[in-house]
Order: structure tokens, then C-alpha cells, then sequence
């Protein structure tokens, strides 16, 4: 039973959110990551059999609510407040049910809290430097405006600076739980400090995972497979990406030039999309020692041979490597002139809304089938929950966060799963589980989500149609050091101040 207008339709849907809501409680449990994607097939009997998988993991998985401790807070005021950055603002804004998906997911996910918890729920929305500012502010002052503050990773030095509280210290918090990010908790804990968390608390910040579509009208038209079984079977990788796209750039008016406004590319991306494709590959370059402190890992040998395939990739295949005009990346994609393309969740419905063609989902590659697993790269401008120092009722903001994420997981990431599986021209059960694969593999490069761009020699490289990365590293090392000796200085600092 296809379902004619899938990936951009409903992600369209997902992004298009109201204001928020309250109410009161009571006591209960239940729910984890039922999630799935209501594998869409173009059979019943395909329909059927993946409803009654789904319907199989659903009883296998208690909620996520039964590991709450309930409390009635009196009709106390729950004040949320979040970055209207991509209107990720829909993570907590709900006023009324809309029939847009996410806003009548969030808006359920709210009413429910509410009436456990017996709060009312306000919410605002603004800039994340506002947001930012207003952490400050408040930790500055012993103050705490909001009891929920969604901001982006731009808020880690204020982590170090001592404005932040640590969140394994916050009670009522168990971010052992899978509604807590685990990639994140074990990537951006250091020296014991955990200043940012995310989550299921904030759908949105799925979406900024990045993945590569393919066209499905041009692979059917010049007889090519589509590559779900490597990918599924894990073994999508750069030389498999390779064989498909090389001489695909095609002249199409035959004028002997290759032009980004007329011509058929073997892929297209923006400038940042290379950095997708390098964690994808594995190009992690840091970690936290014994100590807890930040460790950077320069093997330049791995970072030629990653970069390498990633020059090939573009430059070999003389793909459209966009670095003037962001939109039009997409709209080489959008207009079926391109076989592949680079881009996150989000930008699906802000860029390709109106695509006619049929395309695929896949992961990014991996550097080559003895990688353990695929590696999403997250945008770092996802929602972050934060929580200011001079926080005023530690264990009422844990509750609730732990409350707000937990009830997430069950009554939000199901469906927002569901709806990424099964949006658009996602219509077969490969997709949808590509799908499932590719936001549950996020990766946090530690030094690159605390501005330690280490990854930027792929942008710049590529920019200049360079492949020295030896010279890049040489110029740029003791740069990197630096920075990270005075972050690590200034987590021990902190450590020393609680």
C-alpha cells in the first residue's frame, strides 16, 4: 500500500508548531522506545507483516513512565522556555491539537506530564543567545527565570565558566536511561561533568541528523540497484558509493561546460556536509582519558585516508560542492539533477517540499566494511537542555526534566520515528529501517562540540582543492593544544569551585 507522498509531506507537518499547554495528575508507569516506522510496502500483505513486527517490539519494551517517581506539585507553575532557531521551538510549544504531527505529539506528551505531575505548563520561545545570555544572567544573580532552558551547544562555556550545573548532580535525573542520549553522556562527560543533555525531551534535535538521499527515478532509469541491501547489511561505504556515482556528471546541453544551473551531478551538498561524511567514516578525533580529561586523537595517517575517500567522492566525481549559495545545493537535488545528496532531516522539508522525484534514505558511509557501525553526525546547533547554576529547587527541575523526557520516549519518539520512516518517498520497509539506523548512531565528537574544529580541514581542504592535509595539521596543532590545555584547566577549575 504506497503511500504516495512520504519523507517531505510529513516532515513538512513535523515542523510546523503552536504554543503550549497545561494541566494536572496522578500516578502512573510505562513505556521505552517502542519506536519503529510503520514500514510502508507497496502490498498489503508487506503493510501486515510489518505491523505485527512493530506491534511485536511494542510488547517486548515496558514504558518508560513505570521508572517515574510521581509527585503531586499543587498546580505549580512548569516555565519552559526554547530556541526558535529551525523551529525547533515545537519541542515544547503546543497550544491546542492542529493535526500537525509534531505539534499534536508534543502537545499530548504535554498534557500528560501536566496531569501527572498536577503543574501548569507555560512556554516562550527566542534566540539562542538569548537564551544563553538569560542562564547567565540568572547564575549570575541566584536567580532561575525558567525551569527548562533548550539551548545549543554554544552554551558549553558557560559550563566551564561555573554558570552551569553539572547533571549528575541534579536529583531526580538518571541519565543512564536510554531517554538521555546515551552517545552524548559518554562523549560530552568530562571530568565528571555533564553541562548539556539530550534527549528525547527534544524531538527536533532528530531531525538534525544528517543522512545522503539518492534519486530513485534516475537509478530506476539508467537500471541501477538501490544500495538498501549493503546498507542494511552494513556495508554501505565510500568504494560502494563510489562505483555509483563515477560518471555521473553529465553535460546535459552539451555545451562543454558543467554548470550547477543545467547540468546532471553525481551528487550535491553544501560546504559543511564533508564533515557528515568524515564522522560517518569514523574521523572521531578525541576522547576522555582516565583522568576524565579531554584527549585530542590526531592520527594523521587515518585522517589523509579518510579525507582521500572524501575527495574522491566530490572532486573526483566532480560533484556539486556548493560554497556560495546554500539553497541552491538542494535544488540541484530538488529538480532531479543529481543522483546523491547530502543533507539533514530538517532541511528535507525546508528545501525539498516540493520535490517530484522519488528518493531514497541511506546512511553516510562508512569508511570501509571493518567499521563497527555507521556514525550520524549531529548538527551541534540541536536543542540542549541546561540548567543555570543557582538553580532554586534542584530536585523539582530533575523531576521534571526526567519526567518530560521519559514521557518523550514513550509518547513522542515512537510516532516522530514513525513519521521520519514513512514520510514523503520513503515508501518501503529498507528506508524505513535506514531511517531508524541512522538516528539512533549520532555521534558527538567531544573536541568538535566544544569548538575544537579539528574536522575543519575537510571544509577548508576541499575549498581550496587541496589534498595536503599534512601541511593543514602541521600549521594548525599547536592551535588545537592550546585550546584544549585551558578547556581541560578550566573543567579542573571548576571541579576545584563547585
Amino acid at each position: 500500500m504506497a503511500k504516495k507522498r512520504l519523507l517531505c509531506m510529513i516532515l513538512c507537518a513535523l515542523m510546523t508548531a503552536g504554543t503550549l499547554l497545561s494541566c494536572s495528575e496522578t500516578e502512573t508507569p510505562a513505556n521505552t522506545d517502542a519506536a519503529s516506522g510503520a514500514d510502508t510496502t507497496v502490498t498489503e500483505a508487506g503493510d501486515a507483516a510489518a505491523e505485527e513486527a512493530v506491534q511485536e517490539e511494542e510488547t517486548e519494551r515496558p514504558l518508560a513512565e513505570a521508572t517515574l517517581t510521581i509527585k503531586d506539585f499543587g498546580g505549580r507553575d512548569y516555565r519552559m522556555i526554547s530556541t526558535n532557531q529551525d523551529s525547533r521551538h515545537v519541542d515544547i510549544l503546543a497550544e491546542e491539537m492542529t493535526g500537525a504531527t509534531l505539534n499534536d505529539l508534543v502537545y499530548g506528551r504535554n498534557t500528560k506530564v501536566s496531569e501527572l505531575y498536577n503543574v501548569k505548563m507555560t512556554a516562550e520561545q527566542t534566540d539562542y543567545g538569548s537564551i544563553n545570555n538569560m542562564v547567565k544572567a540568572d547564575a549570575t544573580a541566584g536567580d532561575m527565570s525558567y525551569e527548562l532552558y533548550l539551548t545549543n551547544y554554544t552554551a558549553h562555556p558557560m559550563g566551564t565558566g561555573g554558570y552551569l550545573f553539572n547533571f549528575y548532580d541534579l536529583p531526580g535525573v538518571d541519565l543512564k536511561q536510554q531517554w538521555w542520549d546515551q552517545d552524548e553522556v559518554a562523549d560530552m562527560t568530562v571530568a565528571g561533568n555533564l553541562f548539556l543533555a539530550i534527549g528525547d525531551i527534544s524531538p527536533t534535535e532528530l531531525l538534525t541528523s544528517e543522512c545522503m538521499l539518492f534519486n530513485k527515478n534516475l537509478f530506476d532509469d539508467n537500471g541501477m540497484t538501490y544500495p538498501y541491501e549493503d546498507a542494511l547489511a552494513g556495508k554501505w561505504t565510500f568504494d560502494k558509493y563510489q562505483v555509483l556515482a563515477d560518471g555521473k556528471t553529465t553535460d546535459l546541453n552539451g555545451d562543454g561546460e558543467i554548470k550547477v544551473e543545467d547540468d546532471l551531478f553525481s551528487l550535491t551538498c553544501w560546504s559543511d556536509y564533508p564533515a557528515a561524511l568524515l564522522y560517518g567514516a569514523g574521523g572521531d578525533f578525541s576522547h576522555a582519558d582516565e583522568t576524565g580529561a579531554i584527549v585530542l586523537d590526531l592520527d594523521q595517517e587515518k585522517a589523509v585516508n579518510i579525507y582521500n575517500k572524501i575527495y574522491t567522492a566530490l572532486r573526483g566525481t566532480n560533484a556539486n560542492y556548493e560554497v556560495e549559495q546554500h539553497e541552491r545545493s538542494f535544488k540541484v537535488f530538488e529538480e532531479g539533477r543529481a543522483y546523491f545528496c547530502g543533507i539533514t532531516f530538517q532541511k528535507i522539508e525546508t528545501f525539498l517540499r516540493e520535490m517530484e522525484y522519488d528518493f531514497g534514505v541511506l546512511p553516510n558511509p562508512k569508511y570501509d566494511e571493518n567499521q563497527e557501525r555507521y556514525s550520524t553526525c549531529v548538527s551541534g546547533a540541536g536543542s540542549m537542555v541546561v540548567v543555570p547554576k543557582s538553580c532554586t529547587d534542584p530536585e523539582y527541575v530533575g523531576t521534571m526534566l526526567e519526567a518530560m523526557a521519559a514521557i518523550s520516549y514513550d509518547m513522542i519518539t515512537p510516532d516522530l520515528i514513525d513519521v521520519l520512516a514513512s514520510t514523503k518517498n520513503v515508501r518501503d520497509p529498507e528506508s524505513s529501517e535506514i531511517v531508524q539506523m541512522i538516528i539512533r548512531s549520532r555521534n558527538f565528537d567531544t573536541a568538535r562540540m566544544h569548538d575544537i574544529s579539528v574536522d575543519g580541514y575537510v571544509e577548508t581542504l576541499l575549498r581550496a582543492n587541496s589534498t595536503d592535509v599534512a601541511s593543514h595539521f602541521a600549521k594548525n596543532e599547536k592551535v588545537w593544544q592550546k585550546t584544549l590545555q585551558k578547556l581541560n584547566e578550566n573543567y579542573a577549575k571548576n571541579n576545584e569551585n563547585p
